[in-house]
């Protein structure tokens, strides 16, 4: 009896654990430089998970890239990518996450 109310009780943490983490999707239309690496257009995800982010192509294969996570002060209505363009280089700044207070800033 023991052993089946610890087991529900793992499962219970493990499926709130899993809960708090959102995934938020956004396009990548031209290549873009996301730190030191470099996104090719395309589907992406972005995984966050309280301070920590995991970004994966349209494949499934895991970007490891520099990023903080930050608070502001109210909701963002939608998903937004902000980037800037130097010397014809693309450079991912940072994603607001639509329904959150979070955006992901690059390094």
């Amino acid at each position: 009896m023991f052993k089946r109310i610890a087991l529900l009780a793992l499962l219970v943490l493990l499926g709130l654990s899993l809960a708090s983490a959102k995934t938020y999707t956004f396009t990548v239309d031209d290549p873009i430089q996301a730190g030191s690496v470099q996104l090719k257009p395309g589907d992406y995800s972005l995984k966050v998970d309280g301070a920590q982010i995991e970004l994966m192509d349209n494949a499934g294969h895991r970007i490891d890239v520099t990023a903080t996570v930050e608070a502001a002060d109210q909701k963002f209505d939608h998903t937004a990518v902000f980037f800037s363009s130097a010397d014809g280089t693309n450079r991912l700044q940072s994603i607001q996450l639509g329904g959150s207070k979070t955006r992901v800033v690059f390094q």
